[in-house]
């Protein structure tokens, strides 16, 4: 199937509450904060040897953020399955990571709308975390890396599944009637396995997890109707009906709709203004032209001013 968007239904990046600038967003703000704090161990730190401020940095804030191999670390460190697929260390993996995320999220919300992205995301990054870990821990003698971090893992689901919607989607057009998805998801998986098959076999089975993931949650909506993302926008809807109590929904068919109460009244009554100054503006044209003069639509004001 040939994918063709209308430039009417795409999500531009200046629309509200775009999924995809959100999450460039969370990234490139991560790494700020983190770079921030490793300037300032250099600056403030009282050994001279960059070495051992770098591990300073590590031990007291970046450990914080990354996920562990170790199931243990991670145990007592839950919130690293969620922050670490939104932490960079290298600008050049930031870089990187951002301009896939935006080359494969743009083409996702063109085919897809707003809704997928995040959900899609986060699904990609959890699993991709889980599998890491429980590879890491219980593989016996396979070495691999002490830590996982960056959004590559999260990224390859978003990637699959976009792929999964619109193989024959084509980019480029201007290039031989342009390069289909599948083509760039080829790309891009073998420079993500290449680079990550010094790094072990749990790595390996975490991308690849997180790419058979990003195809069954897309698949499933798209051949199945089975939306698994459509929860979480539910979940934060009811959490901001909490907190906003004069603004009260239900949900019907996966859309949320105003509650109105039935009533056998009418919805609207137009009821006439009358002023005083308008009915002396009708008794002085009967003074000068009579009674007769009165259209039938003055003449009904003047009578409903004399019942009031």
């Amino acid at each position: 199937m040939n994918y063709t968007v209308s430039p009417k239904n795409r999500i531009s990046l200046g629309s509200t509450g775009n999924a995809l600038v959100l999450l460039l967003m969370a990234n490139a703000v991560l790494f700020v904060l983190l770079i921030f704090f490793k300037v300032f161990y250099f600056m403030t730190a009282t050994s001279n040897v960059a070495s051992v401020n770098v591990a300073l940095f590590h031990k007291e804030i970046f450990d914080y953020f990354v996920l562990s191999a170790q199931g243990s670390v991670t145990l007592h460190r839950p919130w690293t399955l969620l922050s670490y697929m939104f932490s960079h260390e290298s600008l050049l993996a930031l870089l990187s990571n951002l301009l896939w995320l935006a080359a494969f999220g743009f083409i996702l919300q063109s085919l897809a709308a707003n809704r997928k992205m995040i959900p899609l995301y986060l699904y990609g990054g959890l699993f991709g975390g889980l599998i890491f870990v429980l590879c890491s821990t219980f593989i016996p003698h396979s070495a691999h890396m002490a830590q996982l971090v960056g959004a590559t893992p999260a990224l390859i689901a978003v990637a699959a599944g976009t792929t999964t919607l619109g193989p024959k989607y084509r980019i480029f057009p201007m290039l031989g009637g342009g390069i289909p998805l599948w083509v760039l998801f080829v790309i891009f998986m073998a420079i993500n396995l290449s680079a990550g098959a010094t790094a072990g076999l749990p790595l390996i089975l975490a991308y690849a997890g997180c790419a058979l993931l990003g195809f069954f949650v897309i698949w499933s909506w798209d051949k199945k109707g089975r939306d698994y993302c459509e929860w979480m926008y539910n979940l934060v809807y009811r959490i901001d009906d909490i907190f906003n109590p004069d603004k009260k929904t239900i949900k019907k068919g996966g859309r949320r709709q105003q509650l109105f109460y039935k009533t056998s009244g009418q919805p609207y009554k137009r009821t006439e203004l009358i002023t005083q100054e308008r009915v002396d503006e009708l008794l002085d044209k009967i003074k000068l032209k009579g009674y007769k003069s009165l259209s039938k639509e003055e003449k009904a004001y003047l009578e409903r001013a004399s019942k009031k």
